[in-house]
């Protein structure tokens, strides 16, 4: 039985040895490319047997960004508006993915509701339902939120991530939030009460997008 070695530049030897029977015609002969490959790239196969120097796109994160808010908020309307510090541009190319992750934090008044949609602006055109939950009636549909707090004291914690399919260009990504009809006024990276002592706490909030290659 025949095998070919490749040694190590320290000394170590990895042999791949030949099959101990003759093939049959179901097996797969792999066809070496006819050029060599250049930085980067890794050979592929396209599934029979024909292999391929090619770019190692898929799956890849090509760029990390992120914005982080420290300060705090507020809010009492009961129509969605963008919160500000809690938005992050991206521009993507071909068919790449956009994944977003959000950290959020507020409090409200206990009983109380507070809510939030994800939001992607492009070329002026913003849309809100990238996603939300499916219609119910009267239930207000949204990306995460909802009746929150048990004390005013309660600092709520939340976080999600979406992978989205925006195509080239330049993308916004943004947090929007509101209170529902006859909901007080809510609060983002602070308690309801925010009493100034020991034990109330000031929060941080995080959105970070990432282009993942196709």
């Amino acid at each position: 039985m025949s095998k070919i070695s490749l040694k190590h530049s320290g000394g170590n030897v990895v042999s791949l040895n030949s099959p101990s029977s003759a093939p049959t015609s179901a097996d797969v002969a792999f066809k070496l490319p006819n050029a060599d490959g250049t930085s980067g790239q890794v050979l592929k196969t396209d599934g029979s047997g024909n292999l391929s120097f090619g770019a190692d796109t898929g799956g890849k994160i090509l760029q990390v960004l992120q914005a982080v808010k420290t300060d705090t908020a507020s809010t009492s309307s009961n129509s969605y508006g963008d919160l500000s510090g809690m938005s992050q541009a991206i521009t993507t190319t071909g068919s790449n993915k956009v994944l977003i992750r959000l950290f959020v934090q507020w409090g409200t008044e206990a009983g109380h509701a507070i809510i939030f949609r994800l939001a992607r602006t492009t070329g002026g055109t913003t849309t809100n339902t990238l996603i939300i939950g499916d219609d119910g009636n009267n239930r207000d549909r949204v990306t995460f939120g909802g009746l929150a707090s048990n004390a005013p004291w309660e600092v709520n914690p939340a976080s999600m991530e979406f992978l989205d399919s925006p195509s080239a260009g330049t993308h916004t990504y943004k947090l929007q939030w509101a209170v529902p009809s006859g909901a007080t006024t809510a609060y983002f990276n602070r308690s309801y009460r925010d009493n100034d002592a020991a034990g109330e706490a000031r929060t941080p909030s995080v959105i970070t997008v990432m282009e993942v290659a196709a």
